[in-house]
């Protein structure tokens, strides 16, 4: 019985090299999933804690955008009335497992100063000057719409003084006349608010020393006695452009100056302006506008991005029409308004209506006035400090300046996956859904549905000053102790956050957020792409990866174990009849199973040793194991596998007896055994089509909402892919090997048909209506597991059950398309041939 064996070379080597392929895949994808899950926790721990962990609020400081969906929008913190005390910070600052406490104190929407711009001109020509004032918000250019004009004469030959025409007294008085026109530079606002410099430093590593420093401003009230040092932000240009337009001027002569003098009260234009308008009107009407040569020229002017909001150089226009500050190099001088910060502006916070969890909506409140530019939040005026009509405060305690003292920059800051949201800092501007090129800014008037980071920094030590006794709006703590965001930090940040919130304060978790893009549609300008920050990212992420792996790895094992089953059953099968021949000849049972365990023994064996060699050879290289301990045991469970299909196989065939079922029932019946595979796989591959996709789709929506979670999502989405693709391909190879065995297993019954005479048509039409029974059962049996589960994990819609019942027939139509497939190569090659040698 030496080298007896009952399967062929061939047959032999296909086997051991599909074993082969499946322990090594099996393995391979199951030590890929656990790696996934450990790639995920340590990405989770690595990349999930931002500058800081625990956000303290007031109580009842969230809004409604955070109890709903736990998002914050960038640069909220700058908006805020207070409710934390300084004490109270002091006592958090304390606490022994705090590393850091930064206050934030939102101050309010400041102008920044009321200053004058000057270009050179030439004092002997006449000239007419026009100023338009433009801002925009990076969609909509809005333009002043108040006139700012001036008619400034040259007279020679006269002494009249009163040779220049203004649109109004203000533009009148901020023009300086002689070799300089001076207009007064539009205002724009600016968010300011306070910190703690040191705490500061030490949360986002700059120096922010200067707001510390005794400072000495003598172009201020009492020389800067009451000027208060601020830091600006050196990016944030003044978001306006100026249309300047210069045309000269015809001149009377002295006699017809002499003649306009008089139709003025008192000869004087200034004067009958602000006596009587109308008048002053009309004659400028007559006399003035009509001298100008109409050969003006336009020029637009740009503030550059380095004209920071609280500089108070002053700010003069060279010979190439760029707006430039200094002082050293202007020789035209200027104009500063003092108290021009003592109004300013408390915001509200946006109010977001909720489409849906992806969706946003803003609705315009209003309209500025001046500009016709959209308001899109409620904003209270402050009057911080009062004074007389000749700009005089009444009250010295309460008055203050800003002077800029420094200027901080948050360029340096870079995408991160984590997004602990400092809430000032932001840079990341809203841009629009159809052309990400076109970026989002606030325009110069308050009220825009963009939230700035802070212009202005000041120290927390003028907070209670400004805004009363509980001036901080919210304290960034960073946790002493921790390097990462693991379980046990979590732990930690879990019990401190309950201890604050136990103590009064609204308190969010921030470690474990992380950025996400949202669609808002604002009223005015259409669909916006914007930031906002998700609380609790992280275990979003950790949760849904989980799901997908589970899933996965319970649906990959079944159809992978079911491909196997199969082989195995079919050639236990095969070996039989070959075994029943052995036992006539004179084998003992024994000699026979001796046999057969040898053969499978090679068989199974030799798999197993090649496998489980590798693996231990990339075991040592690679110091990991996980390879080799998932073959060792998908191994004993393929030994299993074969022990319970030579059960199965001993088992007596049990006869049909008719009992009035149809003959395709019985057939299916007798056939079980046969069809079980296919349908088993058919089974799953409902699932897999009708459940998984939904499945997978909203839990990697979930995941991919953020940053991190799309960072997460793309170390591992190659692998899900390549599982996906083996699940399809062994399911599909299962089904249509089965249907292959079984016409062969048929093929005396398709002999005996094709010998009564019966057609190719007629043969595959008797079999197909076998096959789409129970094909029909199993793939509806999916569908309807796959809606149970549905309703259990996530939202049935009317597209998912539509798509079901599509992937129900498209998987029946399959089946069908391999049945005909695999009937006609048998009556032509085999069925056809045999009948004809019946004839």
């Amino acid at each position: 019985m030496v080298g007896f064996n009952l399967y062929s070379k061939k047959a032999v080597i296909g086997i051991m090299i599909v074993l082969t392929l499946i322990l090594s895949t099996l393995s391979y994808s199951f030590s890929a999933l656990v790696d996934a899950n450990k790639q995920v926790k340590q990405d989770i721990t690595d990349f999930s804690r931002g500058t800081y962990d625990i956000l303290l609020r007031p109580s009842g400081a969230q809004t409604q955008l955070e109890q709903e969906l736990n998002l914050i929008e960038e640069n909220y913190l700058g908006v805020g009335t207070g409710g934390i005390s300084m004490s109270q910070w002091e006592e958090v600052k304390a606490h022994p497992q705090v590393e850091i406490a930064a206050p934030v104190a939102a101050v309010g929407l400041f102008r920044s100063r009321e200053r004058s711009w000057t270009m050179e001109k030439d004092e002997e020509a006449s000239m007419y000057y026009a100023v338009q004032y433009l801002t925009t918000d990076g969609v909509h250019t809005y333009t002043h719409h108040d006139d700012v004009f001036v008619y400034d004469f040259f007279h020679e030959e006269t002494d009249v003084s009163i040779s220049r025409y203004a649109s109004t007294i203000d533009v009148w008085n901020a023009f300086m006349g002689g070799d300089m026109a001076s207009f007064k530079f539009p205002d724009t606002y600016h968010q300011v608010v306070a910190i703690d410099p040191s705490e500061e430093e030490k949360l986002v590593g700059f120096d922010f020393k200067a707001l510390t420093d005794k400072v000495y401003d003598y172009d201020s009230y009492e020389d800067g006695e009451f000027s208060l040092p601020i830091m600006s932000l050196s990016e944030a240009s003044p978001p306006v452009s100026i249309k300047l337009t210069i045309d000269p001027l015809h001149n009377y002569s002295a006699e017809e100056w002499q003649e306009i003098k008089s139709k003025f009260i008192d000869g004087s234009s200034g004067y009958t302006e602000f006596k009587d308008p109308e008048l002053y009107q009309a004659i400028t009407e007559e006399y003035i506008f009509t001298q100008r040569y109409q050969q003006e020229e336009i020029y637009e002017i740009i503030p550059r991005e380095t004209q920071s909001p609280f500089n108070q150089v002053l700010l003069f226009v060279d010979e190439d029409m760029n707006l430039l500050s200094g002082i050293g190099d202007n020789k035209f001088g200027g104009t500063i308004n003092y108290f021009s910060q003592r109004i300013g502006y408390q915001l509200e916070p946006i109010s977001y209506q909720m489409i849906d969890d992806t969706t946003l909506y803003v609705e315009q409140i209003s309209e500025d006035k001046h500009y016709q530019a959209p308001i899109y939040r409620q904003m209270t005026e402050k009057e911080f400090f009062e004074v007389d009509e000749f700009n005089v405060p009444l009250n010295e305690e309460d008055i203050f300046e800003f002077y800029e003292n420094g200027t901080f920059s948050i360029e340096e800051n870079v995408d991160t996956l984590a997004s602990a949201p400092l809430g000032i800092y932001g840079r990341a501007q809203p841009h629009l859904a159809a052309d990400p090129s076109i970026k989002l800014h606030p325009s110069a008037i308050p009220g825009s549905f963009v939230t700035t980071p802070a212009h202005g920094l000041l120290s927390m030590e003028w907070a209670e000053k400004l805004k009363g006794e509980t001036p901080i709006d919210a304290i960034r703590v960073k946790v002493a102790g921790i390097t990462g965001y693991d379980d046990d930090a979590a732990t930690l940040i879990r019990d401190l956050a309950s201890e604050w919130e136990a103590a009064g304060f609204t308190v969010d978790i921030v470690a474990g957020a992380s950025l996400q893009e949202l669609t808002v549609q604002v009223e005015g300008i259409g669909d916006v792409i914007q930031s906002f920050t998700t609380l609790g990212a992280a275990d979003t992420v950790r949760s849904s990866i989980n799901a997908l792996q589970i899933a996965l790895t319970i649906l990959y094992a079944l159809v992978a174990l079911t491909f196997v089953s199969f082989i195995f059953f079919n050639l236990l099968a095969d070996r039989k009849a070959d075994e029943q021949l052995l036992a006539k000849l004179g084998w003992s049972e024994k000699q026979i199973r001796q046999t057969r365990y040898k053969e499978w023994a090679r068989m199974l064996g030799a798999p197993v040793m090649v496998v489980l060699g590798c693996f231990i050879s990339l075991g040592f290289i690679r110091e990991q194991w996980f390879l080799l301990s998932f073959s060792i045991l998908f191994s004993l469970i393929i030994l299993l596998l074969f022990f319970v299909a030579e059960w199965l196989q001993k088992r007596k065939t049990v006869q049909v007896k008719k009992r009035g079922e149809t003959v395709t029932n019985q057939n299916i019946w007798f056939y079980r055994f046969s069809i079980l595979a296919s349908g088993i796989q058919l089974f799953l591959t409902t699932i897999l089509s009708c459940f998984l996709p939904f499945f997978l789709l909203q839990n990697i929506e979930r995941t991919t909402q953020t940053k991190l979670g799309t960072y997460i999502h793309g170390e591992i989405e190659g692998l899900f892919t390549l599982i996906i693709i083996l699940l399809y391909a062994l399911s599909l190879l299962t089904i249509y090997q089965s249907l292959i065995r079984l016409w062969k297993k048929r093929e005396q019954e398709i002999r005996l048909f094709l010998y009564l005479g019966w057609g190719e048509r007629a043969i595959k039409t008797y079999f197909l209506k076998e096959v789409l029974v129970w094909a029909s059962f199993s793939t509806i049996s999916g569908w309807i597991v796959s809606l149970l589960a549905s309703t259990f994990l996530i939202e049935i819609t009317a597209v998912s059950m539509l798509s079901g019942l599509g992937v129900v027939l498209l998987l029946i139509l399959l089946t069908a398309s391999f049945t005909i497939y695999t009937l006609h190569r048998l009556t032509t090659k085999g069925g056809t041939k045999h009948a004809y040698q019946a004839s």
